[in-house]
């Protein structure tokens, strides 16, 4: 790493001291984008081949669709029922790099594949479906000769409603290979730099009475000579903006239905065709594992204040003309109900036409919050304690709050990588007051050092031409005594407080690449003649710098974070019979009770998926020959039982004695269990 003299401070050895406890194997790095490290799209497939040659049997490669790009998208299954019709195990389900911006974790899925397969143990009664690369067009980007961050497809789409299609990309003015900002003079102008760096931008506080100087673009040229600049780029979707959950219709980005763009509809098929998905990973833009999955988001309608149609309201004994709880409504219903039928929330929802939950269970954030505690109490033990930027949080329609909302499983994610948090400089007072200041000799003024006068110069904002060697040559001269010099700084304004610094995560990403990447983070504005803007200046962050480490860090951040994935997969349900009890009761009756235990840390199935009635309900079965159930039934549904929980069910049936009793406990998710008795025994 290159650093200039004046760059070296405590900072930047406290932020390098931080990479290397938190990422093990980690070098200060010079220079950013190093894509050789980083596979490309039609490398990502060649490892999948790889993975398969070195798996044998045990590995199945599933070419789900094209992208419209021509990029195969592949899925790898590993287990020990690949290529099996009839399936007992239950399986995971990974996505990598849904937003097609974040190499790191197309990287993580492929390293997880072949952690995978080097451990039998981890697949002999769990299946993987693990898809590397789920937005391959969006990904290749990385990789191009100009390179700019865009997630969408390069399915040709309108943008901005003209005669023409991608007709007005991103135009790379100063030749440098990438794509950053422009910043321009204007009187409509809203932003102004950054007092102390006028490298960065913020906006202007109006209210403050700030007025604006420079309008930002991105860097281009208007082609199609619509007044607006680089406003139909080529693509298409963001392939993980295009699931059903919270789909956003009429955006340019989102496509225009739910699983309109071919990879977001394979995916959907083939989770819908595999109901053994258990639980659902996303290596990605989010972190539910450091962030839990957020609430806060507001429904079409409020629960509180739900209203019921008037025909439906004199049907079911409501008034029509007040607003009702969910809890109000549930408890009205419930007695109108057939004997054991139960009233949920979904069962109103649906029959009232509420619409979609947008907001996590609160059950659900029980497991989801203590996973999290887990989860940062492992960083901290394997690389010792840091601060970085908050995670982004899950966008709508995405692979995560689809995984959530209808496959109805515990879904975590990873961004793998996120910036530093900044470490703020400790300033250390000089101790001297204009009060202490008044009553010093010359001598004692100058036995202070120009270091420590230095200092108090600055805090009590004293003009920048009078330095402390300045000031001290005075002192000597008799020009000046400390107490004329207080006597002046009485009648000096206040210093001001701390000048606005703009936004926290450009601060951080700013001083990231100047004390770690060597400056290769950002690129300083230049001036460059604009033909259509006049005198512009070019510059800004590098793209990526904010969501993609460089690769020399990619090795160690792997071999930190992926492995927590297994932690994961120890914490899914486990259904068994834990118990039989038999009672004869005379005439050939016998009182039959029978406890299933979940053993393990998460329940079955998530509240979320209570509700949805996605996964399906474990099944216990009761066979034997002459069989008569005078009370339960041969085949009995658990719809849900939480992590570390038993739960009791009881027949009463008829038989012979000694009747040989075979009972199954079978679940998609959750696995299957059996045990054989003999009434009467």
């Amino acid at each position: 790493m290159k650093i200039h003299s004046k760059q070296i401070n405590h900072t930047p050895m406290v932020m390098v001291l931080i990479l290397l406890l938190f990422f093990p194997g980690f070098s200060p790095v010079s220079a950013l984008n190093e894509t050789r490290d980083y596979s490309r799209p039609d490398e990502v497939n060649k490892r999948i081949m790889q993975i398969k040659q070195q798996g044998g049997q045990a590995v199945k490669i599933h070419k789900l669709t094209s992208s419209p790009g021509g990029s195969d998208l592949l899925m790898l299954e590993i287990g020990s029922e690949t290529g099996s019709e009839s399936r007992k195990n239950p399986a995971i389900l990974v996505a990598g790099n849904m937003d097609g911006t974040r190499p790191i974790t197309t990287e993580a899925a492929l390293y997880l594949a072949e952690k995978v397969i080097s451990d039998r143990s981890s697949y002999t009664d769990l299946t993987w479906f693990i898809l590397p690369m789920g937005n391959p067009d969006a990904h290749s980007r990385f990789f191009e000769n100009i390179i700019y961050v865009d997630s969408r497809n390069f399915a040709p789409h309108n943008d901005d409603m003209d005669e023409f299609t991608d007709e007005d990309p991103y135009n790379d003015l100063d030749g440098n290979g990438v794509i950053s900002k422009m910043r321009v003079k204007s009187p409509e102008g809203t932003w102004i730099p950054v007092s102390g760096d006028p490298r960065l931008m913020r906006k202007a506080e109006y209210k403050d009475g700030e007025k604006g100087i420079y309008k930002i673009y991105d860097e281009g040229i208007d082609d199609d000579g619509d007044g607006e600049y680089n406003e139909d780029g080529k693509g298409g979707t963001n392939v993980n903006a295009n699931f059903p959950h919270l789909f956003e219709p009429f955006k340019a980005q989102s496509g225009p239905y739910p699983g309109s763009t071919p990879e977001v509809y394979a995916i959907l098929k083939f989770a819908f065709e595999h109901p053994e998905i258990a639980m659902s990973f996303s290596f990605g833009s989010t972190n539910f594992l450091l962030t839990p999955p957020r609430g806060g988001r507001q429904g079409s309608v409020d629960m509180d204040k739900i209203s019921i149609p008037e025909e439906m309201a004199k049907m079911m004994g409501f008034d029509h003309t007040r607003t009702y709880t969910m809890q109000e409504i549930m408890e009205k219903v419930q007695p109108m109900l057939p004997a054991g039928m139960e009233v949920d929330e979904s069962m109103i929802a649906s029959f009232l036409g509420l619409g979609a939950v947008v907001n996590p269970m609160q059950e659900d954030l029980v497991f989801y919050n203590s996973i999290s505690e887990e989860y940062k109490k492992y960083l901290e033990e394997k690389a010792g304690k840091s601060e970085r930027m908050d995670p982004a949080s899950a966008k709508d329609g995405s692979f995560e709050l689809w995984s959530y909302y209808h496959l109805g499983v515990p879904v975590f994610s990873m961004d793998l990588w996120g910036v530093p948090k900044k470490e703020e400089e400790k300033k250390e007072s000089s101790g001297i007051t204009v009060e202490s200041l008044e009553k010093m000799n010359s001598d004692g003024f100058i036995a202070l050092g120009e270091e420590k006068i230095s200092q108090f110069l600055k805090e009590s904002g004293a003009p920048a031409e009078f330095s402390a060697d300045r000031v001290i040559a005075m002192v000597k001269g008799g020009q000046v005594t400390p107490s004329q010099m207080a006597g002046m700084m009485k009648q000096m304004p206040k210093p001001a407080g701390d000048a606005k610094k703009g936004d926290p995560g450009e601060q951080a990403l700013l001083a990231f690449s100047d004390e770690v990447l060597g400056g290769a983070g950002f690129i300083d504005w230049k001036p460059y003649s604009h033909p259509d803007l006049g005198e512009v200046e070019i510059g800004g962050f590098k793209p990526y710098s904010d969501i993609n480490p460089p690769a020399e860090m990619m090795d160690s951040l792997l071999d930190l974070h992926v492995p927590f994935v297994f932690e994961l997969v120890k914490k899914m349900p486990e259904l068994m019979i834990s118990e039989v009890k038999t009672e004869e009761r005379g005439a050939g009756i016998y009182a039959l009770d029978i406890w299933v235990e979940n053993k393990g840390f998460l329940p079955f199935c998530t509240q979320m998926g209570k509700r949805n009635k996605i996964p399906a309900p474990a099944i216990i079965t009761l066979d034997g020959d002459g069989l008569e159930f005078l009370s339960g039934k041969k085949r009995t549904p658990i719809q849900e039982l939480d992590g570390k929980k038993a739960v009791k069910q009881t027949w009463l049936i008829r038989a012979d004695k000694n009747t040989t009793l075979n009972i199954k406990l079978d679940s998609k998710t959750a696995g299957h269990d059996s045990k054989q008795i003999k009434l009467g025994e």
